[in-house]
């Protein structure tokens, strides 16, 4: 079931292979030993790789939640929490990673030495279910339209900021309106990026804004603001050394960008695996301290 699961999520039984530390030929015999046991073929095989037949995608979600039991029941009778075993498959932004989440999820690792761990970093939207993740951290105003159960780990803040050359050239916006007079960065990950939202003494006011620049990297978009090419709005945790150092400033301070939290995700199960639980009480705690999110 492992060697089949992970095959679905790499699309490839060499690539499944290699990550489960066995060979292809081995890979592919327990393929076809599962197949021949069910009767049924679950893996479509062309010269690019493997993709699941319908019968392979139903099996697919059934192995996912068979296998985490199967975690958890070795986990219940082999010690408690503080000796998790098992494998973690976590997905979460990259831009984030990078900057405060390499020292807790090092540090999980530490305590826990012998879980293995996969991360998938990325600040696209990944598919949880179909990348056959035990958890996902994502950043969002909102969770809406996820089906997935989602707990809050922290509230982060956002500023807009511009960098002193841009100001004393271009002049500072004294309300959001004056927005529409100034070029503006976007962030290409979120819809209607063009249209910014703000909370103020005069009540809520959104701005539809314009601007040359448009990228899918919150780090291409505090050089732009940096470099004085335009104004950006962005997460406390992007702005700290660079707010600190002058290279830029924020502005309109009395009107505030709307909160987003960061969010562990994970599928709906009867019972949660402990090593997700464990890891996520972790973040929880971590992220409860004053890490400067916010």
């Amino acid at each position: 079931m492992r060697t089949f699961c992970r095959s679905v999520e790499e699309g490839n039984l060499t690539a499944a292979a290699k990550a489960l530390h066995i060979t292809k030929s081995v890979a592919s015999r327990r393929i076809q030993t599962l197949e021949d046991d069910l009767g049924v073929r679950l893996l479509a095989r062309t010269t690019r790789g493997v993709t699941p037949t319908d019968a392979g995608v139903q099996f697919y979600d059934r192995c996912l939640a068979i296998l985490a039991e199967v975690d958890d029941a070795r986990q219940s009778v082999r010690g408690h929490s503080d000796n998790l075993v098992g494998h973690l498959r976590i997905t979460a932004p990259r831009s984030f990673s990078d900057i405060d989440l390499q020292e807790p999820l090092t540090a999980f690792m530490a305590l826990h030495p012998s879980l293995t761990f996969e991360l998938h970093l990325s600040d696209e939207r990944v598919d949880i279910l179909g990348g056959g993740f035990d958890m996902a951290l994502r950043i969002a105003q909102d969770l809406n339209d996820t089906s997935l159960i989602a707990k809050k780990l922290a509230t982060i803040k956002a500023h807009v900021v511009a960098s002193p050359g841009y100001l004393e050239k271009y002049g500072a916006p004294e309300s959001p309106d004056d927005l529409q007079n100034h070029n503006c960065v976007f962030y290409a990950n979120v819809a209607a990026s063009e249209q910014w939202r703000f909370v103020g003494p005069e009540g809520t006011r959104a701005v539809r804004v314009k601007g040359s620049v448009t990228t899918n990297s919150g780090v291409m978009q505090l050089a732009a603001a940096k470099a004085g090419l335009a104004i950006a709005t962005l997460p406390q945790f992007f702005l700290r050394e660079a707010l600190a150092s002058v290279a830029v400033v924020p502005i309109l301070e009395d009107w505030q960008r709307p909160e987003s939290g960061l969010y562990a995700l994970y599928p709906e199960r009867r019972l949660l695996p402990v090593k997700v639980r464990a890891l996520i009480d972790f973040l929880s705690e971590w992220f409860a301290e004053d890490r400067g999110l916010a």
